[in-house]
C-alpha cells in the first residue's frame, strides 16, 4: 500500500507551489486537484510534468474543479451542453493520461431535494456514464465514482443502481463525506469493494466533520483490516483542508500514523 495525499489540501495556494512542499513531506504518491481549465492545458500542463518529475512524485488520479457542475455538464437533457462537457472531459483525460494519472475522480449529479427521475432519464443517464467511461478508456484513463455528500453518490443506493449498471465504472471511497452524508463508510465500501480503486481519508470528532489522521476518532485499525480482507491494495490519500491543520508537521505526523495504522492491519508499504 502506499500513503499519500491530495493537493486539495493546500488550496487556495497555487497548484504548482503544492509539489515541492509534497515531497517535504516524505510523501511522493499524489493526486491533482484542478482548480481552474487553463491548469489542463500547455503551457501550464507542461510544467506540472515537470515539477512531478523534478519531486518524483507518482500522480494517481486527478480531479477537476467542474466536479460542482457535472450534473449539467454530462447528465442533463441539454444535448449541446453535453457534447461540450463530453468534449472538456476527453481534454481532461488526455492531459491527465500525458501526465501519468490512471483515474479521474468524479463527483456526478447533485441531490437535487424532491426531485426524483423518470425511468426514462435514468436511462439516459446510465448511458452518458457508458459513455464518459468509454472515453475515458480511450484516453488510457478510468473513471472513478465518488460518494459526495451533496450529490446523488451520498446515497449507497445510487452507488448500487452504478454499481449494477456500469460494470466499467470504478470508485473512489472518502471517509469524510460519507461522515458528513451520516453514513458510516462501510456502508459505501460493502457495494463497491471489489471496483474500488482509490480511498480519500481523513478524520473526525463529534464536533470536527474533518481532521488530519490520527487527531480524531476514526478506527483505522477496522478499516485498514477492511480494506486488506477485501483485497485492496492501491494508495489511501489524505485529503483534508489547508484550514485543517497549522503546520506541515501535522501532516508528517499524520502520515507517519498512516503507514503505522496501514502496517499493524498486515500490509507493507510502499
Amino acid at each position: 500500500m502506499k500513503i499519500g495525499i491530495s493537493t486539495a489540501c493546500f488550496y487556495p495556494r497555487p497548484l504548482e507551489d503544492s509539489f515541492a512542499r509534497i515531497a517535504a513531506l516524505g510523501l511522493d504518491t499524489i493526486e491533482i486537484f484542478f482548480n481552474t481549465d487553463s491548469e489542463f492545458l500547455p503551457p501550464f500542463s507542461n510544467l506540472i510534468q515537470s515539477l512531478l518529475k523534478e519531486n518524483q512524485l507518482d500522480l494517481v488520479s486527478v480531479h477537476p474543479y467542474t466536479s460542482i457542475m457535472e450534473g449539467i455538464l454530462l447528465f442533463s437533457e441539454y444535448a449541446r451542453r453535453t457534447e461540450d462537457g463530453f468534449g472538456q472531459y476527453q481534454r481532461y483525460f488526455a492531459t491527465a493520461r500525458k501526465l501519468g494519472a490512471r483515474y479521474l475522480t468524479l463527483h456526478g449529479e447533485r441531490q437535487m431535494p424532491g426531485v426524483q427521475d423518470s425511468p426514462a432519464a435514468v436511462e439516459r443517464k446510465l448511458e452518458r456514464y457508458h459513455r464518459l467511461c468509454q472515453l475515458a478508456t480511450q484516453e488510457g484513463m478510468i473513471v472513478a465514482q465518488e460518494n459526495v455528500a451533496w450529490c446523488k453518490s451520498q446515497n449507497p443506493l445510487y452507488l448500487k443502481l452504478l454499481y449494477d449498471n456500469i460494470p466499467e465504472l470504478r470508485y473512489t471511497l472518502d471517509i469524510k463525506q460519507a461522515h458528513r452524508a451520516g453514513h458510516h463508510w462501510r456502508e459505501y465500501f460493502d457495494i463497491v469493494a471489489p471496483r474500488l480503486v482509490n480511498v480519500h481519508i481523513n478524520d473526525f470528532d463529534e464536533t470536527h466533520s474533518c481532521l488530519l489522521p490520527g487527531e480524531g476518532t476514526l478506527d483505522y485499525h477496522n478499516l485498514f483490516s477492511t480494506l486488506r480482507a477485501s483485497g485492496y491494495d492501491n494508495q489511501v490519500l489524505i485529503e483534508v483542508y489547508a484550514a485543517d491543520f497549522t503546520d506541515d508537521q501535522q501532516v508528517i505526523n499524520a502520515a507517519a500514523f498512516l503507514r503505522h495504522a496501514a502496517q499493524q492491519a498486515g500490509y507493507s508499504i510502499d
